[in-house]
Formats: C-alpha cells, sequence, structure tokens
C-alpha cells in the first residue's frame, strides 16, 4: 500500500459497466515531487472507484482539488495510437482523504466539507 497526496487532473466520470452490472468512477490525479537530483517532476495515476461509492463521490472529485489516495498501485502496459508502448499507473478502490490545504490558511465557511471515504463496504466490492 501506498499513501500520497496528488491533485485531480481530469474529472471524475461515471459509467455503467454492462458486463458487471454495475458502475466505475475514474478520474485522474497527477502528484508533484522532487527527485534526488533536486529537479521537479510529475507522475499521473487512474484512479478507479466502483459502485455508488464512486457514483457519490463524483460531485466532490473536481480539478484541481488535493486529495490523499491511499491504495495499491499496478502498472499496465499498453500501446498508444502512434504504435509506442506506454504504461499507465492504476489504484482500484483507493482510501480517499479530501485535503482542505494549510490548517491555518483554510477558511471553513468558504465550502462544505466533502466526506472522508474510508474502507470500501462488502456490497460494493464488483468481485
Amino acid at each position: 500500500m501506498t499513501t500520497f497526496v496528488a491533485n485531480i487532473s481530469k474529472a471524475a466520470e461515471t459509467r455503467y459497466v454492462d458486463s458487471l452490472k454495475t458502475t466505475v468512477t475514474d478520474f485522474n490525479v497527477a502528484e508533484n515531487y522532487q527527485g534526488r537530483n533536486g529537479k521537479r517532476y510529475t507522475q499521473f495515476y487512474r484512479i478507479s472507484i466502483w459502485d455508488k461509492r464512486g457514483a457519490n463521490l463524483e460531485k466532490y472529485l473536481t480539478v484541481g482539488r488535493p486529495v490523499q489516495i491511499t491504495g495499491r498501485v499496478k502498472g499496465r502496459a499498453y500501446i498508444d495510437k502512434d504504435g509506442a508502448p506506454q504504461c499507465q499507473l492504476e489504484i482500484a478502490n483507493p482510501q480517499i482523504t479530501f485535503v482542505t490545504g494549510n490548517p491555518t490558511e483554510v477558511d471553513a465557511a468558504a465550502e462544505p466539507e466533502a466526506p472522508v471515504v474510508d474502507e470500501m463496504l462488502e456490497e460494493e466490492k464488483p468481485f
């Protein structure tokens, strides 16, 4: 398991998966970090949340919003439209916590609090 803070880089989209008779909500996050050489890097991840949990979170998963992600990272190799090999990092059904920023700068009245999402309910598991 890994935990990191990232910004949502692609808005959430919920779609119905006919073969599984359920929904999945997908979105992308971008994690900024500094390498040992001092250079700044950005790592992108695709996040998938199954069933009602994802559909309920979709309205909170807006571009630019910081979130803390805890989950298992998997790599997926594929060939892009130009025929070049690529790799995408994915995290399925992670724990998500909405980050509000520096506690000294947060205005509690500015935005309603989003829920903190913990473990996935047994009935929400896709398999």
